[in-house]
């Protein structure tokens, strides 16, 4: 079976990072992912909100190198989980990422940074 998605897009919100209950870091954003092809009703291009989540090394990566508006690369895999939320459950699907390739940051501390590999 095969199980890959690449994306390039930017962050909707600065990353920060949480500390689940067994000690590992995550880094949960939004990526906003522009569609190849116009709508052909207002004639722009739609963008599509995908959520994402970076583990460990990486999570501190984005925290530092990162900011909104950041341009990012991600390869990684989808997975769906089922969340109760109010006592309903909702499917939900995100990528979690293998791996993140910084492509156009946005100034952190003043110093302007692009491609840099995490």
């Amino acid at each position: 079976m095969l199980n890959n998605v690449i994306l390039v897009g930017r962050l909707t919100d600065d990353p920060k990072i949480k500390i689940v209950d067994d000690g590992l870091k995550v880094c949960n954003f939004v990526l906003a992912v522009d569609r190849p092809f116009k709508n052909q009703e207002t004639d722009t291009y739609d963008t599509d909100f995908l959520n994402v989540s970076v583990w460990r090394g990486f999570a501190d990566a984005m925290v530092q190198y990162c900011k909104k508006g950041s341009v990012i690369g991600v390869k990684g895999r989808l997975a769906s989980k089922i969340n109760d939320i109010n006592g309903v459950k909702v499917k939900m699907t995100e990528v979690i990422a293998e791996r993140i390739s910084f492509i156009n940051l946005k100034k952190v501390d003043g110093d302007q940074r692009e491609s840099i590999e995490a």
